[in-house]
């Protein structure tokens, strides 16, 4: 499984579409103020024309010697996006790059040639997830720019689409030809393409025609199967979210199943590619995508409770292996090809998480460039909490108490850390040795993570050789 998930958050990106910026008190109309106002510093201009590429032109409120972007993607840019021959480079600069003029002059617009292809990216979103129809999704994200530093890649960018024929569908909002917003944040998918979305359960769904049926079918089913499972637990959602499933038109022969995919606010998407996507597939063999579906639906449950309030990468270890553990105990009252599923992978992550908290301790991971022990330690942590808590209650409590009390903390103001997490696991019933262990775990380098992780499970009441 190739599934590539973006660093700070699978999922976690806040994202405001709204009109040009304003102020409480506005300058009269026309005054060079309120023109200064309605004007963005930069805007991006996309244009959908027949073929495999997008034009992009950046258009500049003020010329400037370069345009700088965040992260660098390793070097995805430099590689795809061309100007005209000579004219500009592009040049890394600490934790992004940028692209000047080859002559040092200033400039106000910048016109691009991008091919709609799909390009893997080491924990960070593709600005292309291409459909077997001709349709794209776009990621906005991967565009936002700054005209000067500092530039976290998250400004706002005036984005205007143009796609002659074709309906552009972002913000939960479709129209014909034409469309303008602002992406925000860590941004938006802005699907551009023919296809008409398909209700289901709660879901407006775009699933690419050339999926095998079983398979689509099946993927129909699953996420809103997970939504249920969460809605009956927290609630139901106030939101009618969008489900995107691409499968890469352009193969490369001989590959096998790999998928990219995660959540943005209203947004659940995954790309198919891979040759092997192509060929039978029996649903037995592909229940990981179960539990991504389950891992992403508990995603928008995470953020409902807290009002989109996520912490920073080095607490990723609640909400991502939080996620994790919330795909493991809904899967677990499903099928028996689904509960194996969920013990193997906690078995995998017990593995994991050990091997990697030797070589870092779990709060610096993110850093360290390990973010996936997130995943892996924080799903171990959360279903110790679990039985734990579950233990002690004589199953009137679980997870599930413990999130709703730690989401309500965070709406009402209190940080998005270990330190409130624990506390509402404390006072859910989480019980001092278990709580002792998992601090230390969070929380300093180890000197036998095994042992630890172990003593851990055998405090909640699990089996560390069977959990």
């Amino acid at each position: 499984m190739g599934r590539t998930l973006p660093r700070a958050l699978t999922g976690f990106a806040a994202l405001a579409l709204a009109g040009t910026s304003g102020s409480a008190l506005p300058a009269p109309a026309g005054s060079a103020a309120s023109v200064a106002a309605r004007t963005p510093p930069v805007s991006l201009h996309i244009t959908r024309s027949s073929g495999d590429s997008v034009q992009a032109e950046y258009r500049l409120a003020r010329p400037t010697r370069a345009l700088h972007f965040a992260p660098p993607l390793d070097g995805y840019r430099a590689r795809d996006w061309k100007s005209l021959p000579g004219e500009f480079r592009w040049v890394r600069e600490g934790d992004g790059e940028r692209i000047e003029r080859t002559d040092g002059k200033p400039f106000a617009r910048l016109s691009l040639d991008i091919p709609v292809r799909y390009s893997a990216l080491e924990k960070a979103y593709a600005p292309f997830s291409p459909f077997s129809d001709g349709g794209v999704l776009v990621y906005s994200g991967r565009f936002q720019a700054c005209p000067a530093l500092p530039c976290k890649g998250t400004e706002p960018l005036a984005v205007t689409i143009a796609a002659e024929g074709k309906t552009i569908g972002v913000g939960g909002k479709r129209s014909a030809n034409t469309a303008a917003f602002v992406s925000r944040e860590e941004g938006t998918n802005v699907y551009i393409g023919s296809a008409q979305p398909v209700p289901t359960s709660g879901f407006l769904a775009i699933v690419d025609p050339a999926l095998q049926p079983v398979l689509r079918d099946h993927l129909l089913e699953s996420l809103p199967q997970s939504m249920r499972d969460f809605a009956a637990i927290y609630g139901p959602l106030s939101i009618t979210p969008e489900l995107y499933v691409s499968l890469d038109p352009k193969p490369p022969s001989g590959t096998s199943l790999s998928s990219q995919g995660g959540t943005l606010p209203g947004q659940v998407f995954i790309h198919l590619y891979g040759d092997g996507w192509r060929k039978p597939i029996k649903l037995g063999d592909v229940v990981w995508l179960d539990w991504f579906f389950a891992h992403e639906a508990a995603h928008f449950f995470q953020r409902a409770g807290t009002n989109d309030v996520i912490g920073p990468d080095s607490q990723a270890w609640i909400h991502e292996g939080g996620a994790d553990a919330m795909a493991a105990l809904v899967m677990r009252g499903r099928s028996d090809t689904e509960r194996s599923y969920v013990t193997r992978r906690i078995a995998e992550a017990r593995k994991a998480c050990a091997a990697g908290l030797t070589e870092v301790a779990l709060n610096a991971a993110s850093r360290a460039g390990k973010f996936d022990l997130h995943y892996q330690c924080g799903m171990l942590i959360a279903l110790a909490i679990d039985a734990d808590v579950r233990r002690g209650s004589g199953g009137a409590k679980s997870l599930h108490d413990v999130n709703r009390r730690f989401f309500a903390t965070v709406r009402a103001g209190t940080p998005w850390n270990g330190r409130s997490f624990l506390d509402a696991a404390r006072r859910t019933g989480l019980s001092a040795p278990t709580l002792a262990t998992i601090t230390a775990i969070t929380s300093q380098k180890l000197a036998d993570p095994a042992r630890q992780i172990d003593t851990m499970l055998r405090q909640a009441g699990m089996d560390p050789a069977a959990p």
